[in-house]
């Protein structure tokens, strides 16, 4: 056996049997020293006097429900419906007629305007006492078959 690899074993010995003994002897090594005293966290919530925040009122608006935005319709007649808040007043434009709609209870409304052939911008105005909201959606009218 040539010297390096006796003098590697003997090191590897060595180490293994330092290793052991630290594993076997360290706990009553550990026993010798002062024990340390670690800081307690606690994570317990504190009630804080919390605002309650004041809800926001709904804002007033319009939503339009149907047609879809960028739709193709086959029908020169186009129904409108979408919500907005009771007891408002709607107006559906289309680009040859108005029409003026009541709202339901719900804040339902649905409405008829005529389209067209091509592109037809259809708005929506909702009324309500000095408020006013609008909501507009484009869509595609051709007499041909899709």
């Amino acid at each position: 056996m040539n010297k390096d690899a006796l003098l590697a074993t003997l090191i590897g010995f060595g180490i293994g049997l330092l290793i052991t003994g630290l594993l076997l002897a360290g706990p009553n090594f550990l026993k010798l020293f002062p024990p340390i005293k670690l800081p307690t966290i606690s994570f317990s919530q504190q009630k804080k006097n919390a605002v309650t925040p004041t809800p926001t009122p709904p804002q007033f608006a319009v939503t339009i429900e149907s047609p879809l935005p960028d739709s193709i319709e086959s029908n020169e007649v186009l129904l409108v419906s979408g919500a907005t808040s009771p007891g408002a007043t709607v107006v559906i434009g289309g680009p040859t007629d108005e029409t003026v709609v009541v709202v339901k209870d719900d804040g339902k409304f649905a409405g008829k305007v005529t389209l067209v052939e091509g592109k037809n911008d259809v708005v929506v105005t909702s009324y309500l006492n000095d408020k006013q909201a609008t909501s507009a959606v484009i869509t595609y009218y051709t007499e041909e078959e899709l």
